[in-house]
């Protein structure tokens, strides 16, 4: 079985100082960033959505720790959200360190998550997901999440 545990400041900064390099290679290899500026571009996107770091508010960043062992396997960042009327808890970043992959932590954080939620008054559990990541959609079909927006783009010019 998996635990969430509160981040402490020194952990939060080790997994945004991973955080921000895999997404900027991930908004390169998409095409929406050139290699040369998307570690600032990353680190911007990153300080626009927590401005506070650690203690932005309905913001949470835990650790994912397997009971047994008590071995760090993970982290796990989520969101309180309130808009129109309805909450919603949106998941930011679910990571299992690829050793420990395969094994149903992503699939125990989930459910962890969705409880969460509902002692939270939250009606649904949001995420996004990149089309290319075909383990991660096979999971949350798995797990009973569908789509509800379809983003798309087209390559019109040649890479600068």
């Amino acid at each position: 079985m998996v635990r969430l545990e509160p981040m402490s400041e020194e952990e939060f900064q080790a997994t945004l100082g991973k955080a921000i390099p895999r997404h900027a290679a991930a908004r390169v290899r998409r095409g929406f960033w050139n290699e040369e500026e998307s570690l600032e571009a990353s680190r911007t996107d990153y300080a626009q959505m927590l401005p506070q770091g650690l203690e932005t508010p309905h913001r949470h960043f835990c650790n994912l720790v397997d009971e047994e062992s008590g071995a760090r396997i993970g982290e796990a960042w989520y969101v309180l959200q309130s808009k129109g009327g309805k909450t919603q808890l949106w998941i930011d970043w679910i990571w299992v360190e690829p050793e420990f992959r395969r094994r149903g932590y992503a699939t125990q954080v989930f459910g962890r998550l969705e409880e969460e939620a509902r002692a939270r008054g939250a009606g649904r559990v949001g995420l996004h997901v990149v089309s290319e990541n075909e383990g991660a959609l096979a999971l949350y079909d798995k797990l009973g999440y569908a789509v509800t927006d379809l983003l798309m783009a087209k390559v019109v010019a040649p890479p600068t």
